[in-house]
């Protein structure tokens, strides 16, 4: 019994029948804290008209500059874009062009001529253009092997690789897939005034690629020996970490309408010299309607020839002076 005429007995079992005590022990609801109720100082702006409109006037002020600054970059850029696939193809074969490409007994070079518009400061790139070309395609792109390209213990990591995966006796095709089977095999030769000028394969390919992504150990083998030759032939002597050509075409483009880097001329090409490009037209697009261009171009502080980039700062900067305008003539003739 308790002194006090109680007892403690009692008072648990009064505990225990209180319900609101007994969801208070067993409550998940989290400890109060002014994190958790969104009670700690913030900052709230209000957006007073002088904010509103000092506001889109620094953004237009930044942006237009931009734009233009990169607007007059790409005009800086000189460019040359000439489309070959047709012209190169003689009269004969203009209306089946189709076996032109097939055949092995037609002529496949081609030299075509034209002016340099302006000087174009080395180095000069040279792209091949492809329009039509799906490199996007859901079977083409899962058509490889990044473990056979990277490691010679690899070799034999066909299973994704189909249709080109083995040869018809069972050996293992290095580098396996429809992406390497189809690699371009267009080649370009360009003088200038008569005199030949070099094409450099150095850096054209991502460093990365080269480092990590295609073996130092890894040699073509058994590629393009079935009966349908796809693309280009590689040198069975070279390792895949210095085939340039293929490491730059296994990097598949997003579009179907795409440009790739062929090559680099190291030596100024002078407005108005006469540029003279000897070509080996052998890539068949012909099948499926495609298009061919040789593209040469400088660069700028921005890249390529590009005017998006420029006309899209120079837009949104106008429209946000035209709002600025627009909303203080809003704010003096009816003030809120």
């Amino acid at each position: 019994m308790d002194p006090n005429g109680g007892s403690s007995s009692a008072g648990a079992a009064d505990g225990a029948s209180d319900p609101a005590a007994a969801r208070r022990r067993h409550s998940k609801k989290p400890k109060y804290s002014r994190f958790t109720q969104q009670e700690l100082p913030a900052c709230k702006p209000i957006l007073t008209p002088g904010w509103v409109i000092s506001s889109f006037i620094f953004v237009g002020i930044i942006f237009i500059p931009i734009g233009l600054a990169s607007l007059f970059a790409s005009e800086r850029v000189v460019e040359i874009v000439h489309r070959y696939d047709k012209d190169c193809v003689p009269a004969s074969y203009r209306n089946d062009m189709l076996a032109y490409i097939q055949s092995n007994e037609t002529n496949k070079t081609c030299t075509r001529t034209f002016l340099v518009p302006k000087q174009m400061k080395s180095p000069v790139y040279i792209y091949y253009q492809l329009d039509n070309f799906y490199q996007n395609h859901r079977r083409y792109v899962k058509s490889r092997s990044d473990k056979q390209l990277r490691s010679r213990a690899s070799e034999n990591d066909t299973s994704s690789c189909d249709p080109e995966d083995v040869t018809a006796n069972k050996s293992a095709i290095v580098p396996c897939g429809l992406i390497a089977w189809s690699l371009f095999n267009d080649t370009y030769g360009f003088s200038v005034n008569n005199t030949l000028l070099g094409v450099s394969k150095k850096n054209i390919a991502w460093k990365s690629d080269q480092q990590h992504k295609f073996g130092s150990d890894v040699y073509p083998k058994n590629f393009q020996s079935g009966g349908l030759i796809g693309g280009a032939k590689l040198n069975s002597s070279i390792p895949l970490s210095q085939q340039v050509d293929l490491i730059v075409w296994m990097r598949t483009a997003a579009l179907p309408t795409f440009r790739k880097l062929y090559g680099k001329i190291e030596v100024d090409l002078e407005a108005n010299s006469e540029l003279t490009v000897v070509i080996e037209n052998n890539y068949n697009t012909y099948s499926f309607g495609g298009k061919k261009k040789l593209v040469l171009s400088t660069t700028s502080w921005i890249g390529g020839k590009n005017d998006f980039l420029g006309i899209a700062y120079i837009t949104l900067g106008g429209l946000s002076l035209f709002l600025a305008i627009s909303f203080l003539l809003i704010y003096i003739i009816k003030p809120r």
